[in-house]
C-alpha cells in the first residue's frame, strides 16, 4: 500500500506532494511548523482547501492519550508489554496508556498509520520497542517527531517541514 498526496493545501500546509511508501517516515521541524496539521489533513480530520489523498484507510494517533479503551491483550504483547494485559485504564500511567494506544493502532487494519509525537510519554525501553514495532510493521508509517534523535536514526526516510513545505 502507498499513500499518494497531490497538491495538498490547508492550514499552514501549501501545495504539498508526497508519496508515502511502506516503512517508517519521520517528519520534523521547528515548533508550530505544521507537522500536526499535515497529519490531520492526511487523515481527513482537518478541512483541505485543495489537493487529494489516496491510497487506503488511514489511522491517526494524537497525543496526549485519551480515555478510549479497546481489547488490547494481543496488541500489548506486540510491544513487549504483557504487564499491561487485563489492567484497568485508571491504573495505567501516561506512558503505559501510550504503549497500549500504540499497540492497539498496530493491531488495527488501517492501511496507513499517522502518529503525532507518539514517543514523548514513553521511557527509553518503551520508545525502543515502539520504534522497532512501527519500523517493522510493513505499512506506510508517518511520525511527526520534533526532538527524538533515535526516531531520526531508525527512520527509512526523514522529511523536514518549514514554511508549510516538505523537504
Amino acid at each position: 500500500m502507498t499513500l499518494v498526496v497531490r497538491g495538498l493545501h490547508g492550514g499552514p500546509c501549501a501545495d504539498l506532494d508526497l508519496v508515502l511508501e511502506p516503512g517508517l517516515t519521520v517528519v520534523t521541524g521547528e515548533p508550530e511548523c505544521g507537522t500536526s496539521s499535515l497529519l490531520r489533513l492526511l487523515a481527513g480530520d482537518q478541512p483541505r482547501e485543495a489537493g487529494s489523498v489516496s491510497g487506503g484507510t488511514v489511522a491517526l494517533l494524537t497525543t496526549p492519550p485519551g480515555d478510549e479503551w479497546r481489547d488490547h491483550d494481543v496488541a500489548a504483547h506486540a510491544l513487549e508489554a504483557p504487564h499491561l494485559v487485563g489492567r484497568e485504564l485508571w491504573t495505567l500511567s501516561g506512558g503505559e496508556r501510550q504503549r497500549v494506544r500504540l499497540a492497539t493502532l498496530l493491531a488495527g487494519t488501517a492501511d496507513v498509520l499517522l502518529l503525532d509525537e507518539p514517543l514523548g510519554l514513553l521511557d527509553e525501553r518503551g520508545r525502543d520497542h515502539a520504534l522497532a514495532a512501527l519500523a517493522g510493521d510493513g505499512r506506510p508509517v508517518l511520525i511527526a517527531c520534533k526532538s527524538d534523535p533515535v526516531a531520526l536514526e531508525v527512520a527509512d526516510r526523514v522529511l523536514t517541514m518549514a514554511d508549510g513545505r516538505l523537504t
